[in-house]
């Protein structure tokens, strides 16, 4: 009865560990490949898209390359989507669930194995010591943490649960099961398709041990081959409804030569979890002389062969199982190429084999030094620090992964050679205003990824921040030449046209990107709004019908369908409901909507209602100084800007606008001191280049103007007027300054360029 009580409590005590460890991670924020799977894939967005996910792999994700066919995850992220939409925390609850339940089938797994390779009363305990190993282990973190990773803990769960339906249940009720099993794990993810392959060794090792060898393989071969029919039908299926589009890892030869070292560094990190990193830096081997290669393979021979060696001795057959579990839950990975050669979440499914071989170690050790007393007392503390450890591990391992800025901080440490990593640590720099810094990883990344296309898309964004229009132009060209599949470059582009007042551009990206994916929401809301913005009314309906088809129910999609009949803008709406319930959020809505459709001067009156109605509102002066900026009223703009800094010191945007006004301003002011000074057409030449630059075409053209007065022959002034007027689409004006300058200087190229844009543009226009 002792023993009883003893047993529950410390199941008890691992429970509340296991939950206290993992207290701080549900909160933790999307990352990686959640954004093209979950945030912005617009199939999970509503549940009458089931069925879909289970015809196509095209709905698993918004990116072609990354459509692999895992309907039941789709499923899963669908049904957190319709609890509580992006909100973490739905995400996370479902998957540490799999998790827990997990665990108690892992107990059953284990102290089956336990007991019929040596029937022991401790073996409950060194099985539920197994358990909360595998259960707060610092090397399963980054899978629990990772949400796209639940691929990975979701499929290993039903994967023991198909073990332990084989072992536990009784006729056709244990094939049924597993057939279950198999079927589900598998739409979560392929690597289940081994399941044939663990229950083959499970009936080897563990059923008919009095037979001889040959009787024993055709036995596992008997229980297993069933299975083996069904992966393989599993797998023709998923090669089938996975899309062309999808794309797998690099040099297949590369990659595979790489995995013995990296099946080394899995095994080592179990024991010794240290260096995790989200995104490594490994790189492929190029050949079998590399001493990593030879490791590797020195590894799994010493490894497998003491699996061979202790096959046939029952006492020591879970140490068999638990090797061959290990080495065979890692082929797919090990054989099917991916993007990265190894990534730390992979490992989990694995791992189960590994705690299952450590933990038989030490029960056999302790068996060998029962009878010293003191060895007694010290394993059990041994034990406990094993789990203890790598419970703070886990926790303070859950704590990297809490945001992009923490957990690509702690990438960029960690695998310093990973050009991907250092980009997204640059990327959360940005996002909070940390323009220079970011900068600088993006620099550091270019070095070791010259060619990667969602680089040159967060350079050019960079660089769109910073008022440097043409770097950020090249930048979004250069990501669209060397990644002209992926939707998402196409989204960003279009969104920096808008900002230029592009519209015409911007529609020809995003219907790109809708094309290559439909699941690309963002860019059918953007394209939505552009048609909204252009009350191109027919072509709002349509989009709007169209995108209600991929997401029945979408309150955006209809807001828009319900504006394109009533043919109302969001700024009519906008100025509404600001009217009909006048409050400074309402105001500041629609001083943003103003500032996005360029019409500076209401973006101001917008927020000048706005602060009257709460004066300490420092985005609405952040809005006012904003405005400003774009009219060049750059010291109404440092004025504005002042105001929301002190207000809310830490305001990072404000922070960056204001910069920009106090510099802007210093150039405005020292060019304008020098015309004054010296009232030349060069210098006023000198100032219309920097109205120019600056945005501010109209002051340009005046500039220009001053220039003529002087010289009423100056050629380039000419050119910069229609050059200005261009940019404000006043094709009349352009074409009469650039024949102007066309005609003083026949031979100046840059004119002539200047004159058949206007050209094109009037052509366009008439048309």
């Amino acid at each position: 009865m002792n023993q009883d009580k003893l047993f529950r409590s410390s199941l008890i005590g691992l429970v509340f560990l296991v939950l206290l460890t993992y207290s701080n991670h549900f909160n933790n924020s999307f990352h990686f490949d959640d954004t093209h799977c979950i945030t912005d894939n617009a199939y999970i967005r509503s549940l009458n898209n089931i069925p879909k996910f289970f015809k196509t792999a095209e709905a698993f994700s918004s990116l072609p390359a990354n459509q692999t066919y895992r309907p039941m995850l789709t499923t899963l992220y669908a049904l957190d989507y319709s609890i509580g939409q992006f909100n973490v925390i739905w995400y996370h609850v479902p998957i540490f669930l799999f998790f827990l339940l997990q665990g108690f089938l892992m107990y059953l797994l284990i102290i089956k194995i336990f007991n019929v390779s040596w029937p022991n009363p401790l073996n409950k305990y060194f099985a539920l010591f197994a358990v909360g190993w595998y259960m707060v282990s610092t090397a399963n973190a980054d899978t629990i943490n990772y949400i796209s990773s639940s691929s990975d803990s979701i499929s290993t769960f039903w994967v023991v649960a198909g073990l332990v339906s084989y072992i536990y249940l009784n006729g056709w009720k244990k094939y049924l099961a597993c057939i279950v099993s198999l079927i589900i794990g598998t739409l979560f993810k392929q690597s289940a398709l081994v399941l044939p392959a663990l229950l083959a060794v499970y009936a080897f090792l563990f059923e008919k041990t009095d037979n001889g060898l040959l009787k024993r393989i055709i036995h596992s071969a008997v229980v297993a081959i069933p299975f083996f029919i069904l992966s393989a039908g599993l797998y023709l299926l998923q090669a089938k409804l996975t899309p062309p589009t999808y794309v797998t890892g690099g040099n297949t030869y590369n990659y595979i030569i790489t995995q013995p070292f990296v099946i080394l560094h899995y095994f080592q990190t179990f024991f010794l979890p240290i260096g995790l990193s989200a995104d490594s830096d490994w790189v492929p081997l190029t050949s079998i002389t590399s001493t990593r290669f030879m490791i590797g393979i020195a590894f799994l021979i010493v490894i497998d062969g003491v699996a061979v060696v202790l096959y046939n001795k029952p006492k020591y057959a879970p140490i068999a199982f638990g090797i061959a579990f290990f080495s065979i839950a890692l082929l797919p990975a090990t054989l099917v190429p991916l993007a990265e050669v190894m990534n730390d979440h992979r490992a989990f499914f694995a791992y189960i084999g590994i705690v299952i071989a450590a933990t038989w170690v030490i029960r056999l050790v302790f068996e060998k030094a029962e009878s010293d007393e003191n060895f007694k007392k010290v394993l059990p503390g041994f034990m406990m620090l094993i789990i203890l450890g790598n419970a703070v591990g886990t926790f303070m391992r859950n704590m990297v992964w809490h945001d992009e800025e923490s957990l690509w901080h702690d990438v960029s440490v960690k695998s310093p050679e990973n050009g991907r990593g250092l980009m997204n640590y640059g990327l959360a720099l940005m996002a909070k205003g940390d323009y220079k810094g970011a900068d600088d990883y993006y620099g550091r990344a270019l070095k070791l990824l010259p060619d990667y296309s969602y680089l040159y898309e967060n350079i050019a964004i960079l660089k769109a921040a910073q008022g440097q229009k043409e770097e950020a132009e090249n930048n979004f060209k250069r990501a669209i030449d060397l990644g002209p599949g992926v939707p998402v470059l196409y989204y960003y582009y279009a969104k920096y046209l808008r900002e230029q007042g592009r519209d015409n551009d911007a529609i020809q990206m995003l219907k790109k990107s809708i094309e290559l994916s439909p699941a690309e929401v963002n860019s059918r809301y953007m394209l939505m709004q552009v048609y909204q913005d252009e009350q191109d009314w027919p072509s709002l309906a349509q989009l709007a019908n169209e995108t209600l088809r991929v997401l029945p129910g979408d309150a955006t999609a209809q807001g828009y369908l319900n504006n394109s009949s009533g043919k109302k803008s969001k700024i009519d709406i906008a100025i509404g409901e600001a009217k009909q319930h006048p409050s400074a959020e309402n105001y500041i809505a629609l001083s943003v909507l103003y500032y996005n459709s360029k019409d500076y001067d209401k973006c101001i009156d917008a927020s000048q209602e706005a602060i009257k109605l709460s004066p300490d509102n420092s985005i609405a002066y952040n809005n006012l100084g904003s405005a400003y900026n774009m009219q060049g009223e750059w010291k109404k703009a440092k004025q504005a800007f002042e105001h929301a800094l002190k207000l809310n010191p830490d305001f990072s945007l404000a922070k960056n606008n204001y910069a920009l006004a106090v510099k802007q301003d210093a150039i405005t002011d020292s060019m304008s001191a020098i015309a004054a000074k010296k009232p030349t057409p060069e210098n006023y030449l000198n100032l219309s280049l920097t109205y120019y630059n600056q945005g501010l075409y109209m002051k340009a053209i005046e500039a220009c103007k001053e220039a003529i007065k002087l010289n009423p022959n100056f050629t380039l002034a000419y050119n910069n007027m229609c050059a200005a007027y261009n940019k404000m689409g006043m094709w009349d004006d352009a074409i009469s300054a650039g024949e102007k300058a066309v005609a003083l200087d026949p031979n100046n190229q840059l004119a002539k360029n200047n004159l058949v844009v206007a050209r094109q543009g009037k052509a366009q226009k008439t048309n």
